[in-house]
């Protein structure tokens, strides 16, 4: 998807929510298969996990070749699904890491409807279940654009349910109140009614007010400078919230989760294993 389709996408959403007062237009749920795993040198193992209103959740599992350095929980970001934003992180298997990617109610197989509440309780699941697969093996938490807000959220309330080695995120935002706002001040017609997202849109499940809690799991910010649709202030407010350890890396001339694919991908993708390696690597790990 095009840059600008994907700010056409946003922009649509973000009035639609304004004119409606319905938090749940903001997603763009997804059914399309984008990719035959048949088709991919490493297949991933489907999986179902239950959702906590008993409806079906679906997700891939990447298993590395050799014994896994950690194991990586994947929240994708808004449109589309799992099948197309699981490439995202197909090069980590390179190196020796596991990845889940699941899809939130209303994507791809997953039964239900995406709302705030039901994609971040999709999120706990996922964090359960995944806890339960080869429970020693190091957790890294990765979330792109909105999943990245659900992936702060969910680090820094189920502590007790396990505690990850990295938390990272990139081109995301800490309150979709904020977003919103910022997005309707960019575009001329809309700004006069930047304030609207402040009385139509909730923010019960924002990270805003959770970042702290993240610490002392370190944090990495990945946010480029060119970024059309989250810009890159959002990112900027996570790190200043964030107690440390933290580290930000700014993506020059990067677009909307283009880190790991753009012009930067080689450079961006050292700092993201230089940091599984600074924080993850003395934890113990297990053979498959």
């Amino acid at each position: 998807m095009t840059k600008a389709s994907l700010e056409r996408i946003f922009f649509a959403a973000l009035l639609s929510i304004l004119l409606s007062g319905c938090g749940s237009l903001f997603y763009y749920p997804d059914s399309s298969l984008y990719v035959d795993v048949k088709n991919l040198p490493t297949q991933p193992e489907e999986i179902s996990f239950q959702g906590s209103e008993g409806e079906k959740l679906t997700g891939w599992y990447f298993h590395a070749s050799e014994k896994p350095r950690g194991k990586i929980l994947f929240f994708h970001g808004n449109a589309e699904n799992m099948t197309a934003h699981f490439a995202s992180l197909y090069w980590i298997l390179q190196h020796n890491y596991d990845y889940f990617i699941f899809d939130y109610p209303g994507y791809g197989k997953s039964e239900g409807k995406p709302t705030q509440k039901s994609t971040t309780d999709s999120g706990q699941k996922a964090l359960q279940w995944l806890m339960q697969r080869n429970p020693e093996v190091p957790l890294v938490i990765f979330g792109q654009s909105l999943g990245g807000n659900i992936a702060l959220y969910t680090a820094a309330e189920n502590k007790n349910i396990a505690q990850p080695c990295l938390v990272t995120v990139e081109s995301t935002f800490q309150s979709y109140r904020k977003v919103a706002q910022r997005v309707l001040a960019k575009q001329w017609i809309t700004w006069p009614v930047q304030w609207m997202p402040y009385l139509v849109v909730s923010d019960s499940y924002s990270a805003e007010d959770k970042i702290q809690k993240i610490s002392p799991t370190p944090l990495l910010v990945i946010h480029g400078n060119a970024d059309p649709i989250v810009s890159l202030e959002n990112g900027r407010d996570i790190f200043a919230a964030a107690a440390e350890p933290k580290e930000f890396s700014l993506v020059e001339g990067g677009g909307h989760i283009q880190a790991f694919s753009g012009d930067h991908a080689s450079e961006q993708r050292a700092k993201f294993i230089s940091a599984l390696e600074k924080n993850c690597s003395n934890l113990k790990t297990v053979s498959k």
